[in-house]
């Protein structure tokens, strides 16, 4: 069922580009997308959510569908693409990983939004911005590469197409254990553990602490539903019951919180096992919060068990007692003084840089809004010469790195499957079928094979 619903998409999605091309040009109109360029010998792709809220518009199919708006900026995304970037900084100066070679990238922000995961990836298949099925317009610049997308749903649909073309996909963030398989998704790998592990340590959390009637909450996307469903195999398996299982709708604007929060009123289970990314979570703690539900004891996913909703008033003592599983912490020396140098006047990115620089010092650019906005919100003007090591926020917090150092990881993941094909050296008299190839016009296929 869930392998022919992806066949579909992808069918629909090739279809489209297909049909796209009996025009005048060959291409996507994919002009929303924001994306940096650094050129190099070989190419890296980057698809990370640098904002986590899309507006929702009702569409009537009467007319063109409207532009994404990208809303809520996050700091934690923007800190993993400076992982990215210094990672590729650090192989570059390193002369014993990849000399006289150039790693170079191209990075967009999908927003969270499944069409625009998809519309990047096969931009930086392309190697411009524009996507262009089936053509690359770097021929000479090979694309060792994609880094993305975090979200599960998103990984399965991208899989499919880059399996297709064997482009090595790594994901920092997608936990699924459905990527797992290696006949479906054979260019597929993560620098994270699979679900199956996480499932069974939230059942065996709930039945440590002998909880025997417990409601169960996930989103509805192939994160949610299927980890949710091993833990209540696990935790039926155990001897607990389930109370009630509840689904955190996406497609709602409001997430189904008002329906899930009287199903929590009206149950007598006072454990929740949440499966769920923080920002989901967000309004169904409001309406918590808004109804008076105190008293709840949460059973985490690694996607929000660090998250720092815990610190925000209203919700710090809605999650007072929550437990759950996190991502393995580690360190990048020297990270945190190149999260400093981030300013401004930086060319690359520099949209990206102004939004993160207004938001971390609550101050705005004149030069780009109306001069009427400081009287009318009462804020500051940024004039860049704020100093971001006078602040505290989640993006100069290195004191534990989890999903940003899985950015890390992979960026050197790729570096040592290349650094491996460099060296490569035709042993006189082999019998291996494994031929060395030149470093500057490698397949992607070839990529896979080292990793």
């Amino acid at each position: 069922m869930v392998v022919s619903f992806y066949r579909v998409i992808c069918h629909l999605t090739l279809t489209h580009l297909i049909l796209y091309c009996k025009g005048q040009q060959c291409r996507l109109d994919t002009a929303e997308l924001q994306g940096v360029l650094q050129p190099g010998d070989i190419m890296l792709g980057v698809v990370l959510p640098l904002h986590l809220a899309s507006s929702y518009h009702l569409t009537h199919f009467k007319e063109r569908p409207p532009k994404t708006t990208c809303l809520t900026f996050h700091f934690e995304s923007y800190q993993q693409l400076q992982a990215m970037r210094f990672a590729i900084e650090e192989i570059n100066k390193d002369q014993n990983i990849l000399p006289n070679v150039t790693l170079g990238f191209q990075a967009y922000d999908s927003c969270d939004v499944l069409n625009l995961d998809l519309e990047s990836s096969l931009q930086v298949v392309t190697g411009s911005h524009t996507a262009i099925p089936n053509y690359r317009c770097l021929p000479d610049v090979p694309l060792a590469a994609i880094i993305g997308p975090a979200i599960s749903t998103h990984s399965i649909l991208l899989a499919h197409i880059l399996g297709l073309y064997r482009y090595p996909q790594i994901s920092h963030y997608s936990t699924t254990h459905l990527l797992s398989d290696r006949k479906r998704f054979p260019s597929f790998f993560r620098t994270v553990p699979s679900d199956a592990f996480q499932s069974l340590g939230l059942a065996k959390l709930v039945l440590y602490f002998g909880w025997t009637w417990v409601g169960l909450l996930a989103l509805n996307d192939d994160y949610g539903q299927q980890g949710i469903q091993m833990v209540r195999q696990e935790i039926i398996k155990g001897g607990a019951c389930v109370a009630f299982t509840e689904n955190i709708m996406l497609n709602l604007p409001d997430r189904n919180a008002p329906h899930i929060v009287k199903v929590i009123r009206q149950s007598t289970a006072k454990v929740i096992v949440v499966f769920s990314v923080d920002f989901e979570l967000i309004p169904i703690l409001d309406e918590m919060w808004r109804q008076n539900i105190r008293h709840i004891i949460f059973v985490a996913s690694e996607a929000w068990a660090t998250s720092s909703l815990h610190s925000i008033w209203k919700f710090s003592e809605l999650l007072t007692g929550t437990i759950g599983l996190a991502f393995y912490s580690g360190s990048i020396p020297g990270f945190s003084r190149f999260l400093n140098t981030i300013h401004p006047s930086m060319s690359l990115g520099g949209d990206w840089v102004k939004i993160f620089w207004e938001q971390a010092f609550n101050c705005i650019f004149p030069q780009e809004r109306n001069s009427t906005i400081f009287l009318d919100t009462g804020l500051k003007e940024c004039t860049g010469q704020e100093n971001l090591e006078s602040i505290h926020s989640s993006f100069t917090d290195v004191s534990t790195l989890r999903t940003t150092y899985n950015v890390y990881t992979a960026v050197h993941v790729v570096a040592k499957a290349l650094e491996d094909m460099n060296n490569c050296r035709v042993v006189e008299g082999s019998l291996s079928y494994n031929k060395c190839t030149d470093i500057y016009k490698f397949k992607p296929w070839q990529v896979i094979h080292q990793m």
